[in-house]
């Protein structure tokens, strides 16, 4: 079974539109837009950790043509005597959906839809090789999350997959970045590998404006930090932005704007 998320409309993205935001000098309108990022990182890094003790998912990919990938799921640390409902919070998405319901998981942990148990979803195109697995299809633009949990109860794990990554490495240290919204006015970075507990310094440029940014790498030396990339009087453009003064210094670039 093929299952592709479901776009959503948001009524109102930040506000509006960050890129405005970001344009208004009025001090009440500019912090307004801060919250509403904030929260939205703290949600975005709160499904990575939604799972239950123990519970996780991994993707493994089936197949790819030209933009369009696919994912079969595979659970572990949960039951699989019981039926799971599929939730998604796609980033054109206000808030997370009820993408399935029903679904199991075969003995290996493969998110399936075969009719087995009362109540479980039908695979009408099921076979005896695949066994009803269900594919997660994707056609993403790059760096866009997809998040999805299987949940039952207090049983419960969740993934986020980004098809189509932006990543840079450079000596042992990575940086990536995913849009939280669909036209990237908000770009969360991750990255690892760095100096533990120490201030990271990274360069901005985009059209010629350079911006400074600053985050603390944990005792890991995990890093992450946001910016809206947004330009006045610029629809769409592109950011390059590095890391400066440390042993690694990796760089990326990404496209912003609808794409």
């Amino acid at each position: 079974m093929k299952v592709a998320p479901r776009s959503f409309a948001l009524a109102v993205l930040l506000l509006g539109s960050i890129s405005d935001l970001t344009s208004a000098q009025d001090d009440s309108i500019e912090a307004r837009a801060k919250q509403m990022s904030d929260n939205l990182i703290r949600q975005h890094e709160a499904w990575r950790t939604m799972s239950s003790p123990g519970a996780s998912i991994q993707a493994k990919a089936v197949s790819r043509e030209g933009n369009i990938f696919s994912y079969n799921l595979y659970v572990t640390g949960l039951p699989t005597d019981q039926l799971y409902t599929v939730v998604a919070w796609p980033v054109t998405g206000e808030k997370p959906y009820v993408q399935m319901e029903g679904v199991s998981l075969s003995k290996d942990g493969l998110v399936s839809c075969t009719w087995r148990q009362e109540g479980e979803c039908e695979d009408p195109d099921s076979s005896p090789r695949d066994a009803g697995a269900v594919d997660f299809t994707f056609k993403p633009v790059k760096g866009e999350p997809y998040r999805f949990a299987l949940i039952n109860g207090d049983s419960k794990a969740s993934i986020i997959i980004v098809p189509d990554p932006i990543t840079a490495k450079g000596k042992g240290c990575t940086l990536d970045v995913v849009r939280l919204t669909p036209g990237f006015e908000l770009a969360f970075f991750t990255g690892t590998g760095y100096p533990p507990n120490l201030e990271i310094t990274f360069d901005s440029d985009s059209y010629g404006e350079k911006h400074t940014v600053k985050a603390t790498s944990d005792r890991e030396g995990k890093i992450h930090f946001a910016m809206m990339p947004f330009v006045l009087g610029h629809p769409k453009g592109t950011t390059r932005i590095a890391a400066v003064g440390t042993n690694c210094s990796p760089s990326l670039k990404f496209e912003w704007g609808q794409p």
